[in-house]
């Protein structure tokens, strides 16, 4: 019944071609695990067929930014932690500062979760990236300050709190002024992927910020044996 020129387009001495409609939407769970299935059922009769179109496609980018989000993640931590090696001297306040950051990205990319609020699948790779790089500075900033106290000989919870009197308020405007320059695009934008990523990135800069004023202080006091941190192997 077909015309000749409409049947090639479908079939011909090497391939053939088969049509499948879903009616679950895309990226969801329900279409990933039909995927699967039917990827079973094909391979079943010739491996080298392949399962095409805009759901395996979407279930591929999930699956890669997935394993890309653990690489880019693991690299950018080490960058930063050999950084902070150089620059602080320490093993020990690395992994301190690190650990309080990526406290504040984990309650950062919580909140959609708990909120039903769909994100980018390049969302977890860009604001593990993002957050960690922009607001690690304030935790440096403050354990900077707390190892010059304790260089005066300050007794440390004097070094703290002197370390959060001089540093609190440029941690505050700086954090300030990131959430203002993300939040209005994100507020603004109509393009989701853009505006999900600035909300996501204005809401880590008051999130890191007070992670680091109020997390960051009590680790070094409980981590801190009474000598310079700097010493700490």
């Amino acid at each position: 019944m077909l015309p000749e020129d409409v049947k090639s387009i479908f079939e011909n001495d090497k391939y053939q071609m088969l049509i499948i409609n879903s009616k679950y939407e895309m990226a969801t769970n329900e279409l990933n695990e039909q995927i699967t299935k039917v990827n079973e059922i094909i391979k079943q009769y010739d491996d080298t067929a392949i399962l095409a179109g805009e759901g395996p496609l979407m279930k591929d980018l999930v699956e890669i930014s997935n394993h890309d989000f653990n690489s880019v993640n693991v690299v950018s931590i080490a960058i930063i932690f050999i950084i902070m090696i150089l620059v602080l001297k320490s093993i020990g306040l690395p992994i301190i500062l690190i650990i309080v950051i990526e406290f504040a990205i984990f309650i950062n990319m919580g909140i959609p979760y708990y909120t039903n609020v769909s994100l980018p699948f390049v969302a977890s790779i860009v604001i593990g990236t993002i957050q960690l790089g922009a607001t690690i500075d304030y935790a440096i900033l403050i354990t900077t300050k707390y190892k010059e106290n304790k260089k005066k000989k300050k007794d440390k919870k004097q070094a703290v709190t002197q370390a959060l009197e001089d540093s609190i308020s440029s941690i505050v405007v700086s954090g300030l002024c990131f959430f203002g320059a993300t939040f209005g695009v994100g507020a603004y934008s109509k393009i989701e992927m853009i505006g999900s990523l600035c909300t996501l990135m204005s809401r880590g800069a008051i999130i890191s910020m007070v992670t680091v004023i109020t997390i960051l202080p009590a680790f070094l006091l409980a981590f801190d044996k009474n000598r310079d941190l700097g010493d700490v192997p």
